[in-house]
């Protein structure tokens, strides 16, 4: 933690109060305290800043330095209750803010260093308060700067949010892998302190303080943190693999949590996934490989999604992968935002666009809503169901991937989301689904019984809605099938 006193040398620097910044000599009426860490929190937030200050110690208009009596820890509120304790009873869940206190020539100095409101207004006694100018005053319910703070609130990006703050320049190393994010964007790190600041500020991944130290951002402690329990708002987002006894969640035979970013654990995550599905060996001409019964494509790109669509406002939960003997369960925090049945044709929509970029550039994923035509694509490879994907408000999004199993070992449901998988598929090539495509999707042979199967399949699909004839003119033998939107 710096030393309070650089940051009120910092404040007093600015020629007047201002929307996110007070100064008081000794103010110690605790409903005015109260009052003014809602309007400041509302005010850092409507002005785009990160923190709001309350200074005791200092003259308001020539910003002498005078010093304070004002204790905040030994405050009392009436006879006997505790201010911090008081102030936590009247202000709304979301008011985050501490007390700093410090001594210098002799004299005592406070600093209140408030967090912009998140998710929602900060409330005092039920009543929101904002800044105009220098004064606290009540956001009237239904104004235009209510309406205003709500669009500027609802416009926040987690990713933007300051993880841990006051870090110096010499200590950025011990809570970020710096050498790993310059070697996996293929560059060289700035051997000049102020260059690398500038870069990873350029990134997002830091941000200057008004003291004039650093701020670790939710992006960078998420992407090369090199210890995501230690960030305070972050303990929930670790990565987790848990490896299963059977088909059911019974049995725990390995559990792996990654406690580091996303880029330095999403490789690794990847490798104990693929440990753990079953595997053959197969000859291909005079090599010997080792076949995997799910595509690793497939689960790279959906360990990717779990982790970049998550919602990281869900306290709750992180990504989680769950692996059973027949099958892989990717889950994460928040409905998808495409609906299910547009995941291969619909406009690309990211969650948390900043991290995703940054990933992309790591080739760590895909940006371009690519991620599910690769999962799809490698499933059809290797003739097995398609991934299925369950999303809802209260359980999140699931995407079950399934082990090798053949056509004849599917159910009627998984035949008919794989077909129409393979109709979406080739739509988005600008081609169209054919008996014959359908056929070799499944992996089957030009047989009499399996073109009649497959027809029959078709014709099922057309029935409850999931395809129609591309030209209903063309003879049966000839027809070609696209996805019933289209």
């Amino acid at each position: 933690m710096a030393d309070p006193m650089e940051l009120v040398y910092s404040l007093v620097g600015y020629p007047d109060e201002t929307e996110w910044l007070e100064f008081k000599e000794n103010l110690t009426d605790p409903k005015r305290i109260a009052r003014d860490i809602s309007a400041l929190a509302n005010a850092a937030a409507y002005h785009g800043r990160d923190f709001a200050y309350k200074v005791w110690g200092v003259e308001d208009k020539d910003h002498v330095l005078k010093g304070t009596s004002f204790r905040p820890r030994s405050q009392k509120v009436g006879k006997s209750q505790n201010l911090s304790m008081w102030l936590k009873t009247k202000l709304s869940q979301n008011a985050l803010y501490e007390f700093l206190e410090t001594d210098c020539d002799g004299k005592h100095y406070v600093v209140l260093q408030i967090h912009a409101a998140s998710a929602q207004p900060v409330y005092y006694d039920k009543n929101a308060y904002i800044r105009e100018g220098s004064s606290s005053t009540l956001l009237e319910p239904g104004s235009a700067k209510e309406r205003e703070l709500w669009r500027r609130l609802q416009r926040g990006d987690f990713c933007n949010l300051v993880a841990e703050p006051d870090v110096g320049v010499s200590e950025l190393d011990a809570h970020l892998d710096i050498d790993t994010f310059f070697e996996l964007l293929d560059m060289r790190r700035p051997s000049d302190e102020r260059a690398l600041v500038k870069t990873l500020s350029e990134q997002e991944l830091v941000r200057e303080q008004d003291n004039g130290r650093l701020a670790i951002t939710n992006l960078g402690a998420l992407l090369i943190g090199r210890k995501l329990t230690s960030f305070r708002g972050l303990r929930k987002r670790m990565l987790r693999v848990v490896r299963f006894e059977g088909k059911g969640s019974f049995g725990i035979l390995n559990d792996w949590s990654f406690d580091k970013g996303y880029a330095l654990s999403l490789r690794e995550a990847e490798e104990r996934v693929m440990d753990c599905v079953p595997s053959t060996e197969v000859l291909e001409g005079a090599f010997r490989r080792v076949r995997h019964q799910a595509p690793r494509y497939a689960v790279r790109e959906l360990l990717a999604n779990a982790v970049m669509h998550q919602d990281l406002s869900d306290t709750t939960a992180g990504p989680l992968v769950s692996i059973y003997t027949n099958r892989i369960v990717f889950t994460n925090p928040g409905v998808s935002l495409i609906e299910r049945e547009r995941l291969l044709n619909a406009p690309p929509k990211s969650r948390n666009s900043a991290l995703a970029g940054i990933m992309r550039q790591m080739d760590l994923c895909e940006e371009g809503g690519t991620g599910w035509d690769i999962a799809v694509s490698a499933c059809e490879a290797q003739h097995i169901p398609a991934p299925k994907m369950e999303t809802d408000e209260t359980l999140g999004t699931r995407v079950t991937l399934l082990f090798d199993r053949a056509y004849d070992r599917m159910t009627k449901a998984e035949r008919r989301e794989a077909t129409y998988w393979h109709a979406c598929l080739l739509y988005a090539q600008d081609d169209a689904m054919s008996n014959q495509s359908l056929r070799e999707r499944f992996g089957l042979d030009v047989e009499r019984k399996n073109t009649v199967a497959i027809s029959r399949l078709i014709r099922e699909c057309c029935d409850i809605g999931l395809l129609r004839a591309e030209d209903e003119e063309t003879s049966d033998r000839y027809r070609r099938y696209v996805p019933a939107w289209a």
